[in-house]
Order: structure tokens, then sequence, then C-alpha cells
């Protein structure tokens, strides 16, 4: 079932220790406190007249309290010890493969970085069928860059004109 052993209550008790969701909040309010470190060296502005900073933190603030939330209430997800860990290797994997992207993105720009990407991730890892893999890439890859360039005029990286 999912990988994850469901969780027995000990001997007439409810089953105690660390849970994945326990484990899940911490570390999301770890990575909100960490925004809202790195957003000191943008100004705050005001309500009326928000600066650079004002979303970000009002961002880190939110996702803190999710966070809270989600460890707070940690009552029926599994224990952490029992967790399955055999999909982990695909994750590092993506991950990874997220990490090259990055690099990649300023050399060959947006729309190609993001069908290697789709690529590898559904092709490779995935192990999807070429035609509806490559369809997928190149249309969300062509339909983002659409998005963000054309209608909201974000600058996003080019190789050349493409």
């Amino acid at each position: 079932m999912n990988g994850v052993e469901p969780h027995t209550p000990a001997s007439g008790g409810a089953a105690h220790g660390v849970r994945s969701d326990h484990v899940a909040g911490i570390v999301i309010v770890l990575i909100a406190l960490a925004v809202g470190w790195q957003n000191r060296a943008y100004p705050l502005g005001s309500l009326s007249e928000p600066g650079p900073g004002y979303v970000p933190l009002l961002l880190a603030c939110a996702l803190a309290v999710f966070g809270l939330l989600i460890a707070l209430r940690a009552g029926n997800s599994p224990l952490f010890n029992t967790i399955d860990w055999s999909e982990s290797r695909r994750g590092i994997v993506m991950l990874l493969a997220c990490g090259v992207a990055v690099f990649a993105l300023e050399r060959i720009g947006y729309r190609l970085t993001m069908i290697a990407l789709l690529v590898f991730m559904l092709g490779v890892v995935e192990r999807k069928r070429p035609l509806p893999t490559l369809l997928v890439a190149c249309g969300f890859a062509f339909l983002s860059f659409f998005l963000f360039a054309t209608l909201l005029k974000v600058q996003l990286p080019t190789l050349g004109g493409l």
C-alpha cells in the first residue's frame, strides 16, 4: 500500500514517535525561515507601496504557518522509521537533473533547457513513450515561454534568437 507500512498502536495505546509529517512540517518551517532570512536584503516598503521584499516575506510567513500546521496535525501519518525509501534513488536523480537545468538555463536558454529536462524526466526516469514525451516537453516549453515572456513580460534566457 503506497510503500508505507500502516502504523499500529503499541499495546493498549497509540504508537508514539516521530512521524513523517513531523519531519516534513519542520523541514518546511526551516525553508520558510531560510527564505525570510535571505529576504533581509530587500526593502519591505509599506502596505500601500510594497517593496521587492514584501511578497517573498509574506510567502515565507504563509509557508511557515502551513509547515507548523502540518507538523502539529501529524497524528495520522506513518512513523518516520517505517517509511519505505525504495524510491529515494529516483528522487535524487530528479533533484540532480533540476540542478543541472539551473546551470544549463543561462547557457542554452529556457526552451531548450525545459525540453531537455522534461525529456529526461519523462523519457528516461519515468520511461514514457518517446512521441508523447517529446510532444509534452515541446508543448510545455513553448507554451510556458509564451506565457511568461510574451504575456507576463518576464525576461527569460534565450539561446541566440530562439
